[in-house]
């Protein structure tokens, strides 16, 4: 039976805003079915597109020039809205997709992607609608909600591959182990199923993976199920997906609201994630924004770095033909230049199973003892991390008594530097590292040659003033010159005695 039927006009006024429908459900219902559709979809107007697209260029690419027909290859430009539920008690979840015809389901044994399965609750909902992008004069919604008394039948997921994770973490012992940190499934705006994403994360060789779906962890709890059966440590996430920028936060302890969030607030949502138990890794800072891609550059307003974990200096899958990672890299290091402590991050934002081209890269953890959700958290804490395009590396500085590596703290002095590198062996593609530097603000910079698939490199080095040291190599991947892997800093302090 119907239960709410309601039609809203949006105007480009609307951006970057969230419209609330309030609507009653009865007591006895089975299942719920909350329809949206909104129209149009596109603006096909040219010469209104290329106004857009120009004013976005300016503000988020000055870096480049961009013809025209670069310009016009992003026409048409889409309208977006997200679509969150909340039954009276708790929020539901949310779908991030680009459809924009939906249908919603809610019911105790399943709901639809973004949505977790939960008891129809009688009482007052509220169905929110996230303006994502407007490009038209006005977007018409429709919103249509029935109620089932019935019970039915719900589609079960099929997945037939059986491949299992094998890792050599010990208690006891650090390690350096493969990770994703940046994932999506069917949930938000990816492709994969819960045992989907599992299996094809061990078929890349990751031993663990960070589940980041967009404002929603409803297939948080299947993904750990599935992580457990086949052996990939799972840890809780997900990423805040607001019209100023986004940031993975991982955890699974942040009670923080996604729906609040605002410029006004971010620092105190980012100190009270933290507070919880969580990192907070900013996600693609340098990517282009609205409209070609709304909220995906950092407009959030930080200035409170302290309590940033990490930051994506490499995002997607090929991250050495991006200009925005280009100018990710380079903020990360300014904002090291200033003090703060900062874990280098790859995201591969993962959606789809053969999402990608050649070179992707990988983040790997220093894993003290067992990989699970809680190892995953401490090593990003501890800035124990590097990315890398195929290239496994150990760094330690000695000083005679005491070893330190990746992510530790350290007095200034005199330090043997020891690197060990080698190529890792299932990477797939084409990658030569050719010279690894020491880099940072607490030393001279020195450069090392690199030959052939593994190495190790000794040298006397003095830590001379306050600040950090980070390793950076280069070479070549598919045959274009690029940055091949970067460690997070050691840091320098002057410890009095």
């Amino acid at each position: 039976m119907q239960i709410f039927h309601t039609k809203v006009r949006v105007t480009p006024d609307a951006l970057r805003s969230h419209i609330q429908v309030k609507f009653s459900v009865p007591e006895g219902l089975e299942y719920l079915t909350v329809a949206t559709f909104y129209s149009p979809k596109y603006e096909y107007d040219e010469k209104k597109c290329a106004k857009l697209v120009r004013e976005c260029l300016e503000k988020y690419a000055p870096y480049r020039e961009f013809s025209y027909e670069e310009i016009r290859r992003n026409f048409p430009l889409a309208n977006h809205i997200a679509w969150s539920l909340h039954d009276g008690e708790k929020q539901l979840g949310t779908e991030h997709r680009h459809k924009p015809d939906q249908t919603h389901v809610i019911s105790e044994k399943y709901s639809s992607n973004g949505f977790i399965a939960t008891k129809v609750r009688a009482g007052e909902w509220t169905l929110t609608a996230s303006i994502n992008s407007i490009v038209t004069d006005f977007i018409d919604i429709d919103v249509t909600v029935e109620g089932f008394t019935e019970k039915r039948d719900f589609p079960r997921e099929k997945y037939d591959s059986e491949l299992y994770a094998v890792n050599d973490c010990e208690k006891g012992k650090l390690t350096w182990q493969r990770v994703e940190m940046h994932c999506h499934t069917v949930a938000s705006d990816g492709d994969m199923t819960p045992k989907e994403l599992v299996q094809n994360a061990i078929k890349r060789g990751y031993k663990g993976i960070c589940l980041t779906d967009h404002n929603t962890v409803s297939n948080v709890k299947a993904v750990e199920e599935w992580g457990k059966k086949y052996n990939l440590a799972v840890a809780r996430g997900i990423e805040w997906t607001t019209f100023w920028g986004h940031l993975t936060v991982i955890g699974g302890n942040s009670k923080v609201n996604w729906l609040d969030i605002r410029p006004e607030n971010i620092n105190a949502c980012i100190v009270q994630a933290r507070q919880s138990g969580d990192i907070v890794t900013l996600a693609h800072p340098k990517r282009i924004g609205w409209p070609l891609c709304a909220g995906c550059y950092n407009d959030c307003g930080i200035t409170n770095w302290d309590y940033l974990t990490s930051y994506e200096v490499w995002s997607h899958y090929d991250p050495n033909v991006s200009l925005a990672d280009l100018q990710a890299k380079r903020e990360w290091i300014s904002l090291l230049d200033k003090g703060y402590r900062l874990a280098a991050m790859y995201g591969y934002d993962w959606h789809s199973p053969d999402e990608g081209g050649p070179s992707y890269a990988y983040t790997y953890l220093g894993i003290d003892g067992i990989l699970d959700k809680d190892s995953i958290v401490k090593a990003v804490e501890c800035g124990r991390t590097y990315i890398t395009m195929g290239w496994e590396i150990n760094v330690e500085l000695c000083d005679g008594e005491n070893s330190y590596g990746i992510g530790d703290i350290l007095p200034i002095g005199r330090y043997r530097l020891k690197i060990s590198y080698n190529k890792a062996s299932d990477y797939p593609f084409d990658s030569k590292l050719e010279s690894l530097s020491v880099k940072g603000n607490s030393c001279e910079e020195y450069h090392f040659a690199c030959a052939g698939g593994k190495g190790e490199i000794k040298e006397e080095i003095y830590l001379a003033k306050e600040g950090y040291m980070r390793i950076e190599g280069t070479g070549f991947t598919e045959g274009k010159y690029a940055d091949v892997l970067l460690t997070s800093p050691v840091y320098v302090k002057e410890i009095k005695k």
